[in-house]
């Protein structure tokens, strides 16, 4: 670990989690629960191919960006590993989830290609900047090892609603899906606003504060929040599966609050300047609850 890392803790306590479920999958006596946690830890095997390939095409490119390219691959690898390992009769509510996370994939691949292609991005520029002649090995800890061991955390709903012991009631399908529809609404509507808001040379230099950008800042962040936690609900057919809320809490405070929109709000603050400020002074982050109220200065200023 370089002696300059930010963060350093963070760093340190990502791998133990792994480590951890690793531990209770070895020390807990024959049950359900131990089972789908043997299976979680042998999805692990999907992840990995997936972040070698992401490491060794951004090293090539020197455009570490391919990872968001690669990031919605993760949890098909994890899916497929657990499917193949576990067969088990498809039955129509498993068809439906496995359906929604193709969809969600497939999407957010198309999406983050036209992105991220091109060249490299914040905060990978920077990185490599700041790592000089270290970064050809340490990126594949600070960006690929680390971000897989986050991605694969947030999988445990997924992992017990495949690996649940009876088929998924339907009700409880019915409920997944209808969450997950609301976080893809919000999150394809987010993407295709912000499309058009960029493809107007009018608003070069301007900020999108309307549609579901005046509801919070990060629209698209919350979309993809809101789309794991339905995971979870398939979960809950589980008999353990309410222990993976903490998955999409994770997620929610890692979108909003620890790495997504920080990094995308501390980029804003220095390009956008008072315009960026007068947006955050009246619009929540990443709950559309409880809007700040304006000072009169940013009531003028917008």
């Amino acid at each position: 670990m370089p002696r300059d890392l930010r963060g350093k803790a963070w760093h340190r306590v990502l791998p133990l989690l792994p480590l951890a479920v690793i531990g209770l999958a070895l020390v807990l006596p024959a049950s359900v629960l131990r089972d789908s946690l043997t299976l979680y830890v042998l999805s692990a095997a999907g992840l990995l191919p997936v972040l070698l390939v992401a490491w060794v095409w951004g090293t090539a490119s020197r455009n570490h960006g391919v990872m968001d390219i690669c990031y919605p691959a993760i949890p098909v690898a994890v899916a497929a590993v657990i499917l193949a390992v576990d067969p088990r009769p498809m039955d129509g509510a498993t068809g439906l989830l496995l359906v929604l996370l193709a969809v969600w994939s497939g999407r957010l691949i198309v999406q983050t290609w036209g992105h991220n292609i091109g060249a490299e991005r914040q905060p990978y520029v920077h990185w490599r900047s700041r790592f000089g002649r270290r970064w050809a090995w340490w990126s594949l800890f600070q960006i690929h090892l680390l971000q897989g061991v986050v991605v694969w955390l947030w999988c445990a709903p997924l992992v017990f609603a495949l690996t649940a012991p009876a088929p998924i009631p339907w009700p409880l399908a019915g409920a997944g899906m209808l969450v997950w529809l609301a976080g893809f609404l919000l999150q394809w509507t987010a993407d295709r606003q912000l499309a058009r808001f960029k493809a107007d040379p009018g608003n070069r230099g301007r900020l999108l504060d309307t549609g579901v950008w005046s509801w919070v800042r990060h629209p698209n962040y919350l979309g993809e929040t809101i789309m794991w936690a339905a995971w979870f609900v398939f979960a809950l057919a589980h008999p353990w599966g309410a222990l993976t809320v903490l998955a999409p809490l994770f997620t929610g405070w890692f979108m909003g609050y620890a790495s997504a929109a920080p990094f995308k709000e501390m980029h804003m603050a220095r390009t956008r300047g008072e315009a960026w400020a007068a947006y955050c002074a009246r619009t929540p982050r990443f709950l559309p609850w409880p809007r700040p109220i304006p000072s009169k200065r940013d009531q003028e200023f917008t």
